[in-house]
């Protein structure tokens, strides 16, 4: 088939989006990218449009004048692209939401405004939230990107150098990272701070990081040796970052399915994580149980409790080599069969097109 795939400013070479995007090239799909310029850096994709201030909004008829021949499928992909109707009876079109935890009353509005014949959401935390629409609405959860995970690299056989491994945002003020590998550049520690000011984000409704900020606080400060690593998150370091501690840390900001924890795995090192219900739906139970170790998503008046069930889980995995590594192993195989972009979008268009 050939599709239009349409992505906004600032997509990073590894978002969801693009990962999408390679995911249906993969499967053999004739796909084009369209987009404003990546900010400061021009654009990379096929076809470029003026850049517009938040929300850039471009009609149909806008973005199509722009393409010979036939479009078998128009899929707009989050942030910050969006269509306006009328949608020419002849296409058809699709919204993938891969964050509705950022902003998600905001892309409801985009969802109804863009006129799609198909909405898929990628948490399942916020399918009511859509559920709504005057169209069909699917549960798709996000995919990882299996470029990112070169197979013939050294790091495969490398073992762990520090107990927990993070790479992502903290939430933390004040981070600094004074240490530097062949990875990038780390922290051992976060700021010896108290209080709200600790935090550079969080408490505001629905993107919340002081759960987050909190829990790494408390790690860097126990007997593990964690490191939080800077700036590698959109490089081809990320792979071996994650490789670097036996144990991969998350903490989830609303109940949302994070890229990282597929990453985690893919990289064949243990997740710890809150309970976060995406995985439970596309993990089997049983699975689930070998696969990844829950603690109960804290309040953040409540910490004490959650923080000793987590540093028990830590404690347990990492006096257990052999088991942690099973389990890991497992998870590995587990994502790599089933969970690349590749696997999401053939989801995709099998709910589009075989209904």
């Amino acid at each position: 088939m050939r599709i239009l795939c349409c992505f906004g400013q600032g997509e990073p070479d590894f978002s969801s989006a693009r990962g999408i995007v390679h995911g249906l090239k993969m499967l053999g799909h004739d796909v084009l990218t369209c987009g404003p310029p990546y900010w400061g850096r021009g654009t990379d994709c096929d076809i470029s449009v003026p850049d517009k201030p938040f929300p850039e909004t471009y009609g149909y008829e806008e973005i199509l004048s722009r393409i010979s021949g036939k479009i078998d499928l128009v899929l707009q992909l989050e942030p910050h692209f969006f269509f306006t109707g009328p949608k020419p009876p002849e296409i058809v079109s699709a919204y993938y939401f891969t964050d509705p935890h950022r902003g998600g009353e905001m892309w409801h509005k985009m969802a109804i405004q863009g006129k799609f014949d198909h909405v898929f959401v990628g948490q399942k935390y916020f399918l009511p939230l859509f559920l709504d629409l005057p169209t069909q609405v699917h549960y798709l959860p996000v995919g990882f990107d299996e470029r990112r995970f070169p197979q013939g690299d050294l790091y495969w056989q490398k073992e762990p150098e520090c107990d927990i491994v993070f790479v992502g945002q903290t939430g933390l003020a004040g981070m600094k990272y004074p240490y530097q590998d062949d990875v990038g550049r780390y922290a051992i520690t976060t700021p010896n701070v108290n209080g709200p000011e600790k935090f550079a984000f969080g408490f505001h409704p629905g993107y919340d990081y002081a759960e987050r900020g909190e829990l790494l606080f408390r790690l860097c400060r126990d007997i593990f040796s964690c490191r939080i690593y800077d700036a590698v998150w959109d490089t081809p370091n990320y792979f071996r970052a994650l490789r670097k501690g036996a144990i991969g840390f998350h903490c989830s900001l609303l109940h949302d399915l994070s890229i990282r924890c597929l990453e985690i795995m893919a990289a064949g090192r243990l997740l710890i994580t809150d309970k976060v219900e995406d995985l439970g739906e596309i993990f089997p139970a049983d699975f689930s149980l070998s696969t990844y170790r829950l603690y109960h998503k804290p309040f953040f008046q409540n910490f004490d409790l959650s923080y000793k069930e987590l540093r028990r889980t830590i404690a347990y995995w990492l006096l257990h080599d052999k088991e942690r590594e099973e389990v890991a192993s497992l998870a590995r195989k587990q994502v790599w069969e089933k969970h690349t972009w590749r696997h999401r979008a053939q989801t995709l268009l099998n709910a589009i097109f075989n209904n």
